[in-house]
């Protein structure tokens, strides 16, 4: 017999929020990392633009990839990866990925910490024929992203795996569905969606 606790049935729907929730971030996280690696680093015409069109997606990747670790609002406690099918575990790899990740959210993305920034400012001065100066303090940096390319596809390799399984996870999960509302697919003819 069984001597451990069996979840509730509000603790499973709890359960299963959290993995609805997090399925949507690491698919978020995922097309960011997709849409990284569609970008060409080594274009001729690399300009500013790209890199910080490069950071706003890596932005997105690490946001999206932390947010179901972080505490929610609402009863939900943050993913574990318990709630993921028995056969899954990370490799040493992806351990690795995973601490990069969320260390790159809480030390780059959640907050700016100095000690990481590239930013830095100097001051353009001009002078005018009528013998006025200009002094403007222009801000430069902060257009790197901190994963190569390579390590972008290790990061899209693990976001995919973990796509794939925490949807498994989802379609096993015991909690009761009862609250859901039914969709009725008609797969009969050949115009259904």
């Amino acid at each position: 017999m069984n001597s451990a606790k069996q979840p509730s049935p509000d603790q499973l729907r709890r359960q299963l929020s959290r993995l609805m929730m997090s399925n949507i971030d690491f698919r978020h996280a995922l097309s960011a990392a997709t849409f990284l690696l569609e970008e060409d680093r080594t274009a001729p015409n690399f300009r500013n633009e790209v890199a910080r069109r490069l950071k706003c997606f890596e932005t997105a990747l690490v946001v999206s990839y932390a947010r179901p670790f972080s505490a929610a609002r609402g009863g939900v406690a943050p993913f574990s990866w318990g709630l993921m099918p028995k056969c899954w575990s990370l490799t040493s790899a992806e351990k690795v990925l995973h601490q990069n990740l969320i260390d790159a959210r809480n030390k780059v993305y959640a907050h700016s910490d100095a000690d990481i920034s590239d930013i830095s400012g100097e001051v353009w001065k001009t002078s005018f024929p009528n013998k006025r100066e200009f002094e403007f303090l222009a801000v430069t940096g902060g257009e790197t992203t901190l994963f190569s390319e390579g390590e972008c596809q290790q990061i899209h390799t693990f976001l995919w795996r973990l796509r794939h399984s925490i949807s498994e996870a989802l379609q096993d999960h015991p909690a009761p569905r009862d609250h859901f509302p039914v969709r009725i697919i008609d797969c009969s003819s050949d115009d259904h969606p």
